[in-house]
């Protein structure tokens, strides 16, 4: 519909939490059938005083703002699942890939929230292309996941735990990127500016007690496939 809007599609999709051996969550005790409130931030709320929106593009603006060379959405181990993580609120942001599979190891503390996507897209303007607001919104409208999309929490799939993921998509406003030589939108260094949807998911702190817990997440967005399994490791609080 926009043949010269340049879009950008990062996925981070089905999302499997397994539990091993020393895993600390319970389905069952965390996740009860009308209780995804109590652990979730719902995408009508203000989480930390923001609109829920502002975190999807607070998302993408510290994704993008990392050099591919060391971007977390690039990382196939998880040694850079930290980086760009300042805690000026205390958040943690989740990446998937841009389009394949990866498996990760990543230290988290407990009392932070874990903020990611299960799916999402970001249409912008470039110093060449200009289009209106009214057709970036358009453009990012129209990117939608499949029904495939899931986000399952230590072997729970969350959507039958009262949290419909593919009813948790938020549109952003029109907001503008810095981007950095060596990005991973492959465009040179500038400001852009556009507009993103997604399917979030907003865990609130301390859902986790410390401890190993696996999360893993798949899905398809446009034919864009990731498919990204982490295994992370819930500290005590503090950064």
């Amino acid at each position: 519909m926009f043949p010269s809007l340049r879009r950008a599609t990062i996925v981070v999709m089905t999302l499997s939490i397994i539990p091993l051996i020393v895993s600390n969550f319970s389905a069952s005790n965390v996740f009860g059938q009308d209780e995804s409130e109590t652990y979730i931030y719902l995408v009508d709320s203000e989480p930390f005083g923001i609109p829920y929106y502002k975190w999807t593009e607070s998302w993408w603006n510290w994704l993008v703002s990392i050099p591919s060379s060391s971007n977390p959405a690039l990382d196939m181990d998880g040694q850079e699942c930290q980086k760009g993580m300042h805690y000026k609120y205390p958040v943690f942001f989740l990446a998937g890939t841009l389009n394949g599979t990866a498996s990760r190891d990543c230290t988290v503390p407990s009392d932070v929230s874990i903020f990611f996507p299960a799916t999402t897209s970001y249409c912008y303007n470039t110093v060449v292309v200009n289009r209106t607001e009214d057709q970036l919104r358009a453009c990012a409208s129209l990117q939608k996941s499949n029904t495939n999309t899931k986000v399952i929490i230590d072997g729970s799939d969350l959507n039958t735990f009262a949290y419909d993921i593919t009813n948790a998509r938020v549109l952003s406003n029109l907001f503008g990127i810095e981007v950095p030589n060596d990005n991973i939108l492959g465009i040179s260094a500038q400001n852009v500016s556009g507009i993103t949807a997604g399917d979030w998911v907003f865990l609130k702190p301390n859902v986790f007690s410390p401890g190993i817990h696996k999360v893993s997440f798949a899905g398809n967005l446009n034919e864009t496939l990731s498919d990204v399994s982490y295994s992370l490791n819930i500290t005590g609080s503090g950064k």
